[in-house]
């Protein structure tokens, strides 16, 4: 006890006094420290230059905008109503051959017809049906001949020259085409081939025949 009242070394005592002030300092600030922290907080309200709290601002989420969805392409009008569709005009059919039965063959002329000279006959076709068709000429479908009982004389089938051929062409019912032809007054032979001898005086007859659609005769006297 009396060394701490009395310290004893060969130091001199102040030394000794100045360690212990000096340890007691530490020791009081260690125990102010202590007690600071060991005392309970103030309220924030009572904190002497205690800085204000920032207040927390609430930031609304922006919404994300909705696609518009793009409506489908829209049909195309209906027609309206009560309006009537026009219907189409069809088309005609193209007239087709006249058929041989619907053909109606005529023969004219010959009047004056002298020996060894040229007679002119008219031949007409007619269409017999109750359309439109198409009738041709030629050598291969119609021919005019010439003939004296069971002699024949003279025919367009010898010469296709001897006959004007024609196009087939649309006829109305009832009308007809014409084709005239000329008789030399001679006997003929294919090849287009004419006899020397003049045709007697007599009776003959000119035919004129349309391929499966009947005949036409025309008597003629020469003299």
């Amino acid at each position: 006890m009396s060394g701490m009242l009395h310290p004893v070394g060969p130091e001199d005592p102040q030394v000794y006094w100045l360690r212990r002030a000096t340890i007691g300092v530490v020791v009081l600030v260690v125990v102010l420290v202590i007690v600071a922290f060991a005392r309970p907080a103030r309220p924030a309200g009572t904190a002497v230059g205690a800085s204000s709290p920032t207040p927390l601002v609430l930031t609304t989420p922006t919404p994300t905008p909705t696609p518009t969805p793009t409506p489908p392409p829209s049909a195309a009008p209906a027609a309206a109503a009560g309006t009537p569709t026009p219907t189409p005009t069809p088309t005609p059919a193209a007239p087709v051959a006249c058929a041989p039965s619907d053909i109606r063959v005529a023969i004219s002329g010959g009047s004056g017809a002298g020996i060894d000279q040229q007679t002119s006959f008219t031949t007409d076709l007619t269409n017999g049906s109750s359309s439109a068709c198409t009738i041709g000429v030629d050598t291969s479908v119609f021919e005019v001949r010439i003939s004296s009982g069971s002699d024949r004389i003279w025919s367009t089938a010898d010469c296709d020259a001897w006959l004007p051929s024609k196009d087939a062409s649309v006829v109305k019912p009832g009308e007809s085409i014409s084709v005239s032809v000329d008789w030399p007054g001679k006997r003929s032979y294919p090849g287009c081939k004419l006899g020397s001898k003049a045709i007697s005086a007599g009776t003959y007859v000119a035919t004129a025949e349309y391929k499966d659609a009947g005949t036409a005769r025309k008597v003629l006297g020469l003299h």
